[in-house]
């Protein structure tokens, strides 16, 4: 019998994520899906060259090219964004179509960005062979945006077995191939927080032992809601500060991305549809409404076995935040990383305009690589080898 509709199976958790870690909401992947990981070779590089928004377009990229593979065959699948990468998990049906997308992406990205992707795969038949697992939740993060939840060591073990192996296993491509990035946008302007007071902060965190995952992540997201305050309070995102640019290189950068080259009719279409959605954003009710919209689909808490947020808030709040995770790093329960940014960045997927839209947001100076390293730094310390 065929897993392919395994998650859009799934039904839809409209509960606050701490209690789906309460009451145990989590199913076991079939073993028949595959992990595919793409991330950006050298990224952490590109980054220090101030090289972010390439990075993250190239990183969203690779997500938008599978999830538009896999919805023109009515098939819904999970993915993480990591900032300078991706996650997905997909059934084997779809498997070599979506490894053929990211191979077109990767090939233009080489070509166009100068950015080279990693990719590979490995199925939960082979992870569960291991002695590692994944279980998974879809749970509703706003109205029209469901998200995945992972718990487990299966995505961990996975990305070390990627990227352990030497270069990408791409796909042969046909001469009739195209690189189908529909939806993709990065017209915003780096994002400020709130009010200066306020800073960026992007946190990696992940127990020490996959049994631990349930009750340690509860207790860090009620934490992180008690300081913070709840998802809405804490997004990087606000009205005041979301600005469209009417930019050439903005755009151009985008179009390389999805086409591999220049567009009059394309740039011509965007420049018209920015000038005059910065004046909707401002002045109209409805661009109101898709502002809201947009902040609410913002992708700020992603969970994949490991918890990735990015936060606003005023120093006093980080400064308890880490009190309370570096006593936990001390106890053993979990290990993290984080760094502080100034600002913001965000690609987008529009899939549809009125409700089918997600925003991938990173710290402006690589915020989720950043705090990677200094994950890493720890986990190498106590001999770990990190994903």
């Amino acid at each position: 019998m065929s897993n392919i509709h395994f998650y859009k199976d799934l039904v839809s958790l409209n509960i606050p994520v701490p209690e789906i870690f309460g009451q145990r909401r989590f199913s076991e992947v079939p073993a028949d899906w595959h992990v595919i990981i793409s991330d950006v070779k050298n990224s952490t590089a590109a980054v220090t060259e101030g090289r972010h928004n390439d990075v993250n377009l190239v990183a969203a990229g690779s997500l938008i090219a599978a999830l538009n593979i896999a919805g023109a065959k009515e098939v819904e699948i999970p993915f993480f964004f990591s900032g300078d990468g991706g996650t997905l998990l997909v059934p084997e049906e779809i498997l070599d179509d979506v490894l053929n997308g990211l191979t077109l992406h990767n090939l233009n990205s080489i070509k166009n960005l100068g950015l080279q992707l990693h990719i590979g795969n490995i199925s939960l038949k082979e992870i569960q062979a291991a002695g590692h697992f994944i279980k998974i939740a879809k749970t509703q993060f706003a109205e029209g945006l469901n998200k995945a939840i992972t718990i487990g060591d299966g995505l961990r073990f996975a990305e070390k077995q990627i990227k352990n192996t030497t270069g990408s296993k791409n796909q042969q491509v046909k001469e009739s191939d195209e690189l189908n990035l529909t939806g993709l946008e990065c017209r915003w302007d780096k994002i400020k927080p709130i009010t200066e007071e306020n800073e960026i902060v992007c946190y990696l965190i992940e127990t020490q032992g996959a049994d631990k995952q349930m009750e340690v992540y509860r207790d860090v997201l009620l934490k992180i809601d008690e300081i913070y305050g709840t998802i809405e309070k804490r997004n990087p995102l606000s009205l005041e500060r979301l600005k469209l640019l009417l930019n050439f290189q903005k755009i151009r950068k985008e179009m390389m991305a999805k086409f591999g080259k220049l567009k009059l009719s394309y740039f011509t279409i965007a420049y018209i549809k920015t000038f005059f959605g910065r004046l909707l954003f401002k002045y109209h009710s409805s661009g109101k409404r898709y502002l809201n919209q947009l902040i609410a689909n913002a992708d700020t808490l992603i969970i994949d076995g490991r918890i990735n947020t990015i936060i606003s808030g005023k120093m006093d709040k980080r400064i308890k935040l880490i009190e309370y995770l570096s006593e936990e790093e001390k106890k053993g329960s979990l290990i993290y990383g984080h760094h502080i940014s100034k600002e913001s960045i965000m690609t987008c997927y529009i899939e549809n305009r009125n409700t089918k839209h997600i925003h991938f947001v990173d710290g402006s100076d690589g915020g989720y690589t950043e705090a990677a390293k200094e994950l890493k730094a720890k986990l190498k310390l106590q001999g770990v080898e990190a994903g």
